[in-house]
């Protein structure tokens, strides 16, 4: 059942490549007409000048406006809540101060300074796992606030520390740097 096929692809590939002559002629591409331009009259349109780009500016760009306290993005309930964990710290009552930093973030999940605090009040609790998770939810949520950003990673440098990790804490200790360094311009 194959041989016809083949004997048929055989005979089409002999008659595709031999020509009339029994020579290869180059058929592709057609041989093209060689282009000739008219001499013209009328003078060539001016060249466009393009102005030389402006300078770049040698200050460096200002940082963005962003909160650095929880009291200019939180509501006062929060606030309150913040308020009483700060006092609850300070008396060295770092259960109170979770407690009423759970309490604001069932108020504001989404409130990253919230979560920054929370994550100093498990440092200060020696649990430096919780510390770490917590300080890097808040930097997801913070978006880019060098403020906030640097209070978590110098968390993380701490707790990374406490736990062993060298690596880990030299390699927070130099977000914290860089972050420093932005802040100070």
């Amino acid at each position: 059942m194959m041989r016809p096929f083949l004997y048929l692809a055989g005979v089409l590939l002999i008659a595709g490549c031999a020509s009339s002559s029994g020579t290869y002629e180059r058929s592709w591409p057609p041989p093209q007409q060689p282009v000739v331009i008219a001499p013209s009259d009328e003078q060539p349109a001016p060249v466009e000048q393009i102005p030389d780009p402006t300078p770049i500016e040698t200050e460096p760009a200002a940082l963005p406006e962003f909160p650095r306290t929880a009291e200019q993005i939180s509501g006062a309930a929060v606030s309150s809540l913040m308020q009483a964990a700060r006092q609850a710290r300070d008396d060295g009552e770092p259960d109170r101060a979770a407690a009423s930093l759970e309490r604001a973030l069932r108020i504001e999940p989404r409130n990253y300074f919230v979560w920054s605090m929370l994550s100093q009040i498990y440092l200060d609790q020696r649990q430096y796992e919780q510390a770490e998770a917590v300080a890097g939810k808040s930097n997801s949520l913070a978006r880019g606030n060098f403020y906030i950003e640097l209070e978590n990673w110098k968390t993380i440098a701490k707790a990374r520390d406490a736990l062993g990790d060298a690596v880990g804490a030299l390699q927070a200790q130099s977000k914290v740097d860089e972050l420093q360094r932005k802040i100070d311009g």
